[in-house]
């Protein structure tokens, strides 16, 4: 369906607000008014709901009597053509269709509404059990591939103008290149930041328009990076001064031998909720160890990669993992337990099972010995410390029972000693990734017991890490990082050629 004339004149004389329009149709009604001596015309007015049917470029009615009357006075071409499709205008329904279907399809966590009469709309992605979901806009426009980066085709005046405005805004937006190839699509998309960077580019270089690169193509990998980040970030950034306001809250419970807090305590997005939460724990865990003389082993509760997303993100995680190395020497090395069960794992979509090969490689990247055991009896066991014989300091924050935000503790009843340490050694008896030699091969183990290629991913995440997430999509709170996602991606990448 093509853009009509009306809407296309409208750009060119700047007249796509309803305000604009307003002042210009009723100037025509007075101007009307005289020559005929119709004081009816001088009162003429328009709804904005009116404009808005009229403007949005794919409404096939026509006005009449005196709306018609005006409408030719002002733009000068009868009603009959202001309203059919405009010559040589650019027909973009079916392609917006097929790149909303597509994208709607492959990842149903995802939705893109992007109206036929124009490239921009918005981007709404939800989370599955734990995060809230959120909103971005979302510009497309059609792209050509060429070598490592790729190209938006040329726009002309109106499309400029069109980029131009959508980058301009400070909310959170992604452009999404499109390719059709060979009767496909490719797919690449990148944040506006990045997007307004790049086209900011010296006279001397020839390219026309801003660029993306080709790693920033859309598959399981990116769109896994951009589902997580942006919730969490989002959620964080609504956040942001109640989670200041009660920081607090981490020290008070400090203090007691147990916690756990209600989540109505505070009022806080499941992203809020989960960083008090994680904080809390990484912070009761180093209170507790503090004097152990040997190395402790770690239980993880998490077994989805939208549980996971936090260890590559939150910088409290990321600085606890390398405080947890004081505990490392040539003789000795962590080990952090993963419970995965098959059942699990086909619960999750791709893009989720790469999340979670993400974030243990950032911790085996680190030094960390990771075991997975696939029984699922062992689903509940709480996320814990143990110091074998000594004591177990429990830190819970996901899957909380009773709607808590974390359940913590510290206990050196032997009995419990006992069961913990029975889980630890059935999951060193039982650990899918035991049979290789080296962390590279867990990961290429990790990887086909997850159902992710590893040619793909290692390829993908080589190309990925070499520009950065942070052009792909950058957070916004100061509580995120991505630089030790990109440390993993650029790890994973190297191991391509892993045997």
């Amino acid at each position: 369906m093509r853009r009509t004339l009306f809407s296309l004149l409208l750009k060119e004389q700047k007249l796509t607000t309803w305000e604009a329009f307003a002042v210009r149709y009723e100037a025509a009604g007075r101007d009307a008014a005289r020559e005929k001596g119709d004081r009816r015309l001088a009162t003429a007015s328009l709804g904005r709901t009116t404009f808005d049917r009229w403007s949005s470029g794919t409404w096939f009615g026509r006005p009449r009597g005196e709306a018609a009357e005006l409408l030719e006075r002002m733009l000068g071409h009868p009603v009959d053509v202001l309203f059919s499709p405009a010559p040589g205008a650019t027909e973009t329904a079916s392609a917006v269709a097929s790149v909303a279907m597509r994208v709607g399809s492959r990842w149903p966590t995802s939705s893109m509404l992007l109206p036929a009469g124009g490239p921009a709309g918005t981007w709404e992605i939800s989370g599955r059990n734990l995060l809230d979901g959120t909103t971005a806009a979302v510009h497309m426009l059609s792209v050509i591939k060429q070598g490592e980066e790729v190209y938006l085709e040329d726009l002309g005046e109106d499309g400029r103008d069109d980029l131009e405005g959508f980058l301009r805004p400070a909310r959170r937006g992604f452009i999404l290149g499109v390719e059709e190839r060979r009767g496909d699509l490719d797919m690449y998309v990148q944040e506006t930041t990045s997007a307004r960077r790049s086209g900011r580019r010296p006279a001397r270089n020839p390219a026309p328009s801003p660029s993306i690169p080709s790693a920033y193509l859309l598959d399981d990998l990116t769109y896994g990076i951009v589902w997580a980040l942006t919730q969490l970030d989002d959620g964080l950034l609504a956040d942001d001064q109640v989670l200041d306001g009660e920081r607090h809250l981490i020290s008070t419970y400090l203090s007691m031998p147990r916690s756990a807090p209600s989540k109505l305590l505070v009022d806080l997005t499941a992203s809020g909720s989960s960083w008090m939460g994680s904080a809390f724990c990484a912070r009761h865990v180093e209170q507790e160890l503090t004097d152990a003389k040997e190395p402790p082993v770690f239980w993880t509760r998490e077994q989805s990669g939208e549980e996971a997303a936090p260890w590559l993100f939150f910088k409290h995680k990321i600085e606890y993992l390398r405080t947890m190395m004081r505990y490392q020497s040539l003789s000795s090395q962590t080990v952090r337990v993963f419970c995965l069960p098959e059942e699990s794992i086909g619960q999750m979509a791709r893009y989720e099972r790469v999340l979670l090969v993400l974030a243990i490689t950032l911790m085996e990247r680190l030094g960390i010995r990771v075991r997975v055991i696939p029984h699922p009896e062992y689903s509940e066991v709480d996320g814990v410390a143990l110091v074998p014989g000594h004591r177990a300091v429990v830190a819970n924050w996901v899957r909380v029972p009773g709607g808590a935000m974390w359940a913590a503790g510290t206990t050196t009843a032997r009995g419990e000693l006992r069961t913990y340490a029975s889980a630890f050694a059935d999951a060193e008896g039982n650990d899918v990734l035991s049979g290789a030699p080296n962390s590279a091969g867990r990961l290429q183990l990790l990887s086909g017991y997850l159902g992710v290629d590893w040619d793909w991913l290692t390829a993908r995440c080589r190309s990925l890490g070499e520009y950065g997430v942070a052009g792909l999509v950058r957070p916004r709170s100061r509580l995120l990082t991505v630089s030790a996602l990109d440390e993993t991606l650029m790890h994973l990448g190297d191991l391509a050629s892993a045997p």
